[in-house]
């Protein structure tokens, strides 16, 4: 299985007192911008998860719809609290397990520092960090079997910029 890991796009500032739910802060006009860009470059590698899984935060929640949105064939959009910040990985795993084993790939969409935790997991079986991801950043990984723990590979990791160079 091909899990496409990436993080919510340029969110408006946790200072904006407009914001003081921090669940509800979304991406800002450029962030949305950008993702839409990036996007199109997911598109031109022909990128097309089975299902993508994403954070319900609004930041997250927006970057998988403008992703899904732009994709050829972007499959399925699931919402789980897995993703959130505080949320369970062993759970999200599970989850996916239990209603998405047979898919070829997924994406999953959400936050640091869970989403680096998450990657540093399935590479080293520790959460110990072995990569950071800047807002907007989409990390391949390669797992044959999913599950929590050590089970697959880092095959590639993309910036915003490289993403928008790819159209």
């Amino acid at each position: 299985m091909d899990v496409y890991v990436l993080r919510h796009g340029l969110a408006n500032a946790r200072s904006r007192p407009v914001y003081s739910n921090d669940d509800e802060r979304p991406l800002t006009a450029k962030g949305i911008r950008r993702m839409d860009r990036q996007a199109r470059g997911m598109n031109a590698i022909g990128l097309s998860p089975d299902v993508t899984f994403t954070s319900p935060l609004v930041r997250a929640a927006q970057t998988a719809e403008i992703v899904h949105r732009r994709l050829d064939d972007p499959g399925e959009l699931v919402t789980t609290a897995a993703l959130a910040p505080s949320g369970d990985p062993r759970a999200l795993i599970d989850q996916i397990a239990a209603g998405h084993s047979s898919a070829d790939s997924i994406m999953l969409v959400g936050h640091e520092p869970y989403l680096s935790a998450l990657i540093s997991r399935l590479v080293t079986g520790d959460t110990a960090s072995v990569i950071r991801l800047k807002k907007g950043t989409l990390c391949k990984l390669r797992v044959p079997n999913l599950r929590y723990g050590r089970c697959g590979w880092i095959e590639w990791s993309l910036t915003p910029r490289q993403m928008v160079n790819l159209r």
